[in-house]
């Protein structure tokens, strides 16, 4: 019986893989399927993407849809915060998650087969990626953890975790060793999910080509390396399949500003929580979201970004509060949720290398990313592009895969290799990587947005999902 191994980079850009970088994963990649139209969701942010990639399903149906958000019922004076866990529970409301549809882990459960994860990335994410551990007896941990049976279990078996740090390479490699001499040894379980949070920390504060980061890319890649010997290693090498993949690319971040600011400044009363003061409670991101007190504030603030050179169009979660062609609706990217901001702001990227000589810029509004950092969460093709390489175990050798792909289409592959129909996820298995028959190139398409953009895109088939490949200028 197949088992698999899925190891994520968080922020890896496809673009950036090769033999001197990343000499494990390019020639993992070389091994096995590798997908060239692969692609992350929209806001392309982890704690977007993890729930998508544990659901199959796009942020309208799991319900977390930024990584920084307003929920007025669940904390009207504050912006919440994904990656702290304490705010992941106050959005649940008293509940075992706030997110709205089964975990792999639970579909899995259900046909009696066990999942663990080990993460180097937050503990938000964490609970995020694997949300009702404790009620299945799973393993769970996170570098963050300070307390619970699986830290005391890991702390008693493997010693202190290492302080964070920027490159976060301590971190990375000690999950890493977790997962190779604890969980796999002493809990063998059918799927495991190992996240590592480089090269996404050495992205966002050395920027995509520092020498600092180029070292963080080696080390995550040593990683990768090490599950791989491990793999081999085993008397069921040959029924082991490992999937490589990253949750979101990066673009180089210029022209940093604050919206909530610009808006203050054109005479807006926007803040970050709803208060008598307050009309617009604004959320910083690469896609800026904002609720509004008032719906009919909504054409005041498109006018005023329409006029703006940094801005790109509006996104709504109900166009129909701005006049017909002046918003972009959420739910074609499958991002209209009830907790959705009613509008979600864009940044107007560029085509042309940065200064490291990558493809793409963008402005940004996050405090604590440096300018020339990298950022994500956007629509510009560098953030939209990931890494998806699966081999080994049930996956096609020395293969191209050429079909559309997200996150979402990454667990129903895993459970229909594994026998399982899932019910309620929205992707579908990617039968390419195991069926060259079955492999296509996607259908092309170009959507007309609001003021002048175009955004790329591609369908798997006639009618079925669009997955966005890039906004630019028209």
């Amino acid at each position: 019986m197949p088992r698999f191994i899925m190891v994520a980079l968080d922020g890896m850009r496809p673009d950036m893989v090769s033999a001197e970088n990343t000499p494990h994963l390019a020639a993992l990649a070389a091994a096995g399927t590798r997908f060239t139209n692969a692609r992350s969701v929209f806001p392309s942010e982890t704690r977007v993407a993890t729930p998508s990639l544990v659901t199959g399903c796009r942020p309208g149906g799991h319900g977390m849809v930024a990584n920084t958000l307003f929920d007025a019922k669940a904390a009207p004076d504050r912006l919440l915060r994904t990656k702290l866990a304490a705010d992941v529970d106050i959005m649940a409301m008293g509940g075992e998650t706030p997110m709205e549809r089964m975990s792999l882990a639970e579909h899995l459960s259900l046909a009696g087969k066990s999942f663990a994860l080990v993460s180097a990335g937050t503990q938000g994410a964490a609970r995020l990626l694997h949300p009702v551990a404790p009620r299945l007896g799973s393993f769970r941990w996170n570098v963050e953890d300070t307390e619970g049976a699986t830290f005391d279990e890991v702390q008693a078996a493997m010693g202190a975790t290492p302080p964070a740090g920027v490159p976060n390479t301590a971190r990375v490699d000690f999950a890493g060793r977790v997962l190779l001499e604890h969980v796999m040894p002493r809990h063998r379980p059918d799927v495991a999910l190992l996240w590592l949070s480089e090269p996404d920390v050495a992205f966002h504060y050395r920027g995509l080509a520092h020498a600092e980061t180029l070292a963080a890319l080696k080390a995550a890649d040593a990683v990768l390396g090490r599950v791989v010997a491990w793999r081999d290693a085993q008397p069921d090498a040959a029924e082991i399949g490992i999937i490589v993949l990253s949750d979101h690319g990066h673009v180089t971040g210029k022209g940093k500003r604050s919206l909530r600011e610009e808006l203050v400044k054109a005479g807006f009363r926007a803040g970050t929580g709803m208060a008598e003061d307050i009309d617009v409670v604004v959320a910083p991101a690469a896609a800026p979201g904002m609720w509004l007190r008032d719906k009919s504030l909504a054409p005041q603030i498109a006018e005023f970004l329409a006029h703006q050179e940094w801005a790109g169009p509006l996104l709504a979660r109900n166009p129909a509060i701005l006049p017909e062609g002046e918003a972009f609706p959420l739910a074609v990217l499958g991002s209209a949720h009830r907790r959705s901001a009613d509008l979600v702001a864009t940044f107007a990227g560029s085509e042309e290398a940065d200064h490291w000589g990558l493809h793409g810029t963008a402005p940004f509004d996050t405090a604590d990313v440096p300018e020339g950092g990298g950022m994500h969460g956007g629509l510009h093709r560098s953030e939209l592009a990931t890494v998806l390489v699966m081999q080994g175990g049930p996956f096609r050798n020395a293969a191209v895969a050429a079909s559309a792909a997200d996150l979402t289409d990454i667990a129903p592959t895993v459970l229909h290799a594994l026998g399982i129909t899932p019910q309620g996820m929205e992707g579908r298995p990617l039968l390419g990587a195991l069926d060259p028959r079955a492999d296509a190139e996607p259908l092309r398409e170009v959507i007309i947005m609001p003021h002048g953009f175009l955004l790329h895109g591609m369908r798997a088939e006639a009618g079925g999902r669009f997955y966005p490949t890039g906004m630019v200028r028209g």
